[in-house]
């Protein structure tokens, strides 16, 4: 059976739409590394799904609790590291549950 990958991607106004922000907010974001869209210029910038919820949070966390751009770039990158090592650790857990069990 053929699997069918769709990548769904957002030019920069549909972004804004996407996000609910201003351009000027999109490219503070941009600037600060917190999304690295595709394209050169923001006229080319292709923005993927992960990307607009990243994008989402970071409004979020500027708007709630007033940090500026390369804190809260911190704190999602923080917030990203911490998601993966609970993955690997359940992953771990469960492999040493395995490893028990025999």
């Amino acid at each position: 059976m053929m699997q069918i990958d769709y990548t769904v991607t957002f030019n920069l106004d549909d972004a804004c739409l996407a996000i609910g922000s201003e351009g000027s907010l999109v490219y503070a974001i941009v600037d600060h590394g917190i999304v690295e869209p595709k394209g050169d210029s923001p006229q080319d910038w292709l923005f993927d799904l992960d990307m607009i919820c990243t994008a989402k949070r970071a409004v979020r966390l500027q708007r709630d609790l007033h940090l500026d751009w390369s804190a809260i770039a911190l704190v999602l990158t923080l917030v990203e590291e911490r998601d993966r090592l609970r993955t690997d650790n359940q992953n771990l857990q469960a492999q040493l549950q395995r490893f028990l069990q025999n």
